[in-house]
């Protein structure tokens, strides 16, 4: 929308003269180029997080424990034949970034839920004999102290929830977990 559009309607929608609303667009206009919107800082942020989360062990459960590590719980991961799983690549698909703005806080901060569709390359490990028939890996090495390397790619939808201060380029991540975009076994 224009300059001259917006002011208009502010006139219009808070009865003042056409040269105050376009005084205030102005200056509104002025203060988003010095502090860039969520908009704005969404894309480099989220390749960030993406970039930072390669590496990162896989939370699972053994037995009664939890292994630490990032949540993909609501995704299709071989857990059953491999021992340990580390992201190996993550990378976001910035077209899809879709973000709610959730509840203001009241120091002003916005808590905004942020997801973005991303390829993952998992690394894994685990028994030879346990990986050697399964479609769903690529074998990388098959001796790595006893156990096999292998890798597996999944699309994903990745979730965080985020603290936004308006005005600042300031943004808190915090990630959400992950759910499978494309089914590896639909019908299992």
């Amino acid at each position: 929308m224009s300059r001259d559009q917006q002011a208009k309607l502010l006139a219009k929608k808070l009865n003042i003269p056409y040269s105050e609303a376009l005084r205030r667009v102005r200056k509104q206009r002025e203060m988003e180029s010095l502090f860039p919107s969520l908009e704005s800082l969404l894309p480099e942020e989220i390749t960030g997080q993406c970039r930072s989360m390669a590496g990162s062990d896989v939370a699972r459960d053994v037995g009664r424990n939890r292994l630490a590590g990032l949540t993909f719980d609501e995704v299709e991961l071989p857990t059953d034949i491999l021992h340990e799983l580390v992201l190996d690549e993550v990378l976001p698909d910035l077209a899809t970034i879709d973000w709610q703005m959730v509840d203001p806080l009241p120091d002003g901060d916005q808590v905004v839920t942020v997801e973005v569709e991303a390829h993952v390359r998992f690394t894994g490990w685990g028994p030879p004999a346990g990986v050697a028939d399964r479609d769903d890996v690529r074998l990388v090495d098959s001796d790595v102290d006893g156990f096999a390397e292998v890798t597996f790619d999944r699309q994903v939808q990745l979730n965080w929830h985020v603290v936004y201060r308006p005005g600042v380029d300031f943004l808190s991540f915090e990630f959400a977990g992950a759910s499978e975009l494309v089914p590896i076994h639909p019908h299992a």
